[in-house]
């Protein structure tokens, strides 16, 4: 048997809200007809006897699915409303961890929720972010929109397409894509335990009055009154090595060892033996002879003739 809590919180008064929108939309109104003295109070299922979704046959990557809240309150809103209640938008996320070493492909997403009235939801958005400033969302990592589902407390969502996640620090929000004028609010149900940092919530156009409009811890959120720190949700997927964002380590070069220049020895140097002086022993000046000079012959004086005696008589 499901069990009914009528929250006390101030967050839930919404009769002064509604009247605001009675011309635009008066369905809304039958929405909140049950009213007490303080105002309209949303009428918040708690399913703790349905039995949690069987997991597919891929592996459960993350796992928060326990310690289910059951003191007022027990959800927290996370809905994408019709365009013309768009004020009422709203997120609640939650974190974790991805290991050194490992990346996740997240097929899956299984969380713990309950509609304020009939339902159901068109089809839920599943939002990943970085872990950011203050340990809470940071940038948009992967969107998945309008994604199917199955279940009507326990919701096993199907991603369109899987989201890659690396090693790290993540957060994961569930949204519905909802109309509040014709199916009411959906709620994501709160666990009393927190894992990592607690969870976060936002409302930018400031619908619910709580001043939260940008992410914040939900229990930060005065006006929330939220005393249970995380929400309840699975992820289901396949894990496996790192994958390329990561960069590969490029491993350090064995040193090749460069030989050691095997040293030429350097040749002993053939030692050119000093040639043994080799005594040139230089012969005995054998005199040269020098030639006499052929004497010049003199010249024999050419004796003067003599003069012929005259004849005789």
């Amino acid at each position: 048997m499901q069990k009914k809590f009528a929250p006390e919180s101030g967050f839930f008064g919404l009769r002064a809200l509604t009247a605001l929108f009675v011309v635009l939309a008066a369905v809304f109104v039958a929405l909140f007809a049950t009213a007490n003295s303080s105002g309209p109070v949303l009428q918040r299922v708690l399913a703790v006897e349905g039995p949690t979704p069987t997991p597919t046959p891929e592996t459960v990557l993350y796992d928060q699915y326990d310690n289910f809240a059951t003191v007022e309150p027990v959800n927290i809103p996370s809905q994408d409303a019709e365009t013309a209640l768009d004020f009422f938008d709203s997120q609640a996320a939650d974190d974790f961890i991805v290991p050194p070493g490992q990346s996740w492909q997240v097929t899956e997403v299984d969380v713990l929720g309950e509609y304020d009235s009939a339902g159901p939801a068109a089809s839920f958005h599943v939002f990943f972010y970085d872990n950011g400033a203050g340990d809470l969302p940071g940038f948009l990592v992967a969107s998945r929109l309008q994604n199917s589902y199955t279940g009507n407390n326990d919701f096993v969502i199907t991603l369109t397409e899987p989201v890659t996640l690396a090693e790290g620090h993540y957060w994961v929000s569930v949204q519905a894509r909802q109309d509040i004028t014709q199916s009411g609010f959906w709620l994501w149900h709160d666990r009393t335990v927190q894992s990592n940092a607690g969870a976060a919530w936002q409302n930018p156009g400031n619908g619910f009055g709580t001043g939260c409009v940008v992410w914040v811890r939900k229990t930060a959120c005065a006006q929330l009154q939220e005393t249970a720190p995380d929400q309840v949700f699975r992820l289901i997927g396949t894990a496996g090595g790192t994958p390329t964002p990561t960069p590969t380590a490029t491993p350090t070069p064995t040193a090749t060892v460069t030989p050691t220049a095997t040293q030429t020895p350097k040749p002993t140097p053939s030692v050119t033996p000093t040639p043994t002086a080799t005594v040139t022993v230089t012969p005995t000046a054998t005199p040269t002879t020098t030639p006499r000079p052929t004497p010049t012959p003199r010249r024999a004086p050419t004796p003067r003739p003599r003069p012929s005696p005259p004849p005789r008589l």
